[in-house]
């Protein structure tokens, strides 16, 4: 009779990107300065640098941390000086949605058409236009690491002024910027209270391959 034994259920550990990119980064800094015209090397300071900037925790960082963080960028925007819009590519290739005018977005066709504007082969060498191609980049990693560069300005100025970068801006337009306060009741249902106590429940989207019925 064959009798089944069941096994323990392992967790997989969990992976530390953080830590990864970080590793990487200084590893291919230190090739550099070894090699400093080692192009496969500057690559990689790309490559790792905008990775780990891409998925960094930003919660609860220290303002000396940020400007850290912001220093890596310097960094990084510095070494893509060095590439050309063809090497890009090449370390993180364009996302394929061709449909960026229906939605008023960047797209591929987008992409393309500001890095041939430039040159493909022809090398960025200017901060500033390293900047401005990033910014019309169409690539997942790319655009995440604009948003996180953003969101460490705001919080540097969050802790210079008190106030992030957007509050700043709806303020200086005139608009109202209310703060609301998550709570959940004895039953297990959130509410959103508003500065003057207004309450309202919080409730999640159905899904929509999920059908109703009564």
């Amino acid at each position: 009779m064959l009798k089944l034994i069941e096994g323990t259920k392992k967790d997989r550990p969990v992976v530390d990107y953080e830590i990864i990119y970080l590793n990487g980064m200084i590893k291919a800094i230190k090739a550099k300065q070894l090699e400093p015209e080692n192009k496969d090397a500057a690559k990689q300071i790309v490559f790792y640098t905008m990775k780990y900037i891409s998925v960094v925790e930003l919660k609860d960082m220290t303002r000396e941390r940020l400007e850290g963080l912001l220093l890596f960028n310097e960094m990084l925007l510095n070494t893509v000086c060095e590439l050309t819009p063809a090497d890009l590519i090449t370390i993180f290739p364009i996302n394929k949605t061709y449909d960026g005018a229906r939605y008023q977005m960047k797209d591929y066709f987008t992409t393309m058409e500001a890095l041939q504007d430039h040159g493909l082969n022809k090398p960025i060498q200017i901060k500033e236009t390293a900047s401005s191609l990033l910014w019309d980049y169409m690539n997942h990693t790319v655009m995440m690491y604009q948003v996180h560069c953003m969101s460490a300005i705001s919080e540097l100025h969050a802790i210079e002024t008190g106030k992030g970068l957007m509050e700043q801006f709806f303020e200086e337009q005139g608009v109202k910027v209310g703060t609301f306060r998550k709570y959940e009741n004895d039953t297990g249902q959130n509410f959103m209270i508003d500065e003057d106590g207004r309450s309202f429940p919080v409730t999640k989207k159905t899904p929509r391959y999920i059908k109703l019925v009564n």
